[in-house]
């Protein structure tokens, strides 16, 4: 149902993004994903090269873009449509996380949480719909459970700029519905991923505490190899308990 599909996804280093990168790459997408400098290109590409076979990995492009920086996400979309790479699929994936009392968090934390997380998705989909339009494609915007609560202690302006991406979405499928694109939120909890590696706390190591990255994966490629006609608009996935670790400072 993907098989040569295009696929755009950002953050695919590591977590979320790189399983993303993976399940579509299975499914016979040619995948195209976006990393955020050389150093972690040439580490994903080294590990790609030990799980892939040599055909695989023809299905695979990496692509060096700084989302904090919208002069470089102007000069990827450039180099892409230069290359006549028009995605089916764009999944706006990366993202950043800074917690704590907000009067703690420096300037450069804040400018960073807004870049990344809300920004970038709206470049993106701007400088790409024209695109997904033609094609009649799939937007998936990877956000929080975090969206849709209104106390989030700590952790405000990360959860603002997920409430503001997923919003953007919502309204965003009721604009462009009638062209034939698709558009989905995914909202997951608690994941085991780098993401609180700037928190005092991490996800639970239990099972029933936090989802894995290779679960999010799997309801995005439900999303996107629903029926023609049907529309995911939100997935939210939360483990069966709410737990906590904190992390230790050396």
């Amino acid at each position: 149902m993907l098989t040569n599909k295009t696929a755009l996804i950002t953050g695919v280093s590591s977590g979320i993004g790189k399983c993303l990168l993976y399940t579509l790459q299975k499914e016979g997408c040619l995948v195209h994903g976006i990393v955020k400098s050389e150093e972690r290109k040439e580490e994903l590409w080294s590990k790609l090269t030990d799980l892939l076979s040599p055909e695989q990995l023809q299905t695979v492009t990496l692509h060096v873009c700084d989302l904090r920086r919208p002069s470089d996400i102007e000069q990827l979309a450039h180099t892409l449509h230069k290359m006549h790479i028009s995605p089916d699929i764009l999944i706006l994936n990366a993202g950043v996380g800074y917690y704590g009392p907000h009067e703690e968090l420096s300037v450069k934390a804040i400018t960073e949480l807004s870049a990344v997380n809300f920004t970038a998705p709206l470049l993106l989909t701007n400088l790409f719909l024209r695109d997904l339009k033609a094609n009649h494609g799939h937007l998936l915007y990877v956000s929080s459970v975090t969206a849709a609560k209104t106390n989030n202690t700590h952790g405000c302006a990360y959860g603002a700029t997920k409430a503001g991406i997923s919003s953007f979405a919502k309204s965003l499928f009721e604009e462009v519905r009638k062209y034939g694109v698709r558009v989905t939120v995914l909202a997951p909890d608690m994941t085991q991923t780098g993401l609180y590696r700037n928190a005092s706390f991490c996800a639970s190591q239990d099972t029933d505490a936090a989802l894995t990255p290779e679960e999010v994966a799997d309801y995005a490629l439900l999303a996107l190899t629903a029926r023609e006609g049907l529309n995911l608009t939100e997935l939210t996935m939360q483990p069966q308990l709410h737990r906590l670790e904190r992390i230790k400072k050396n």
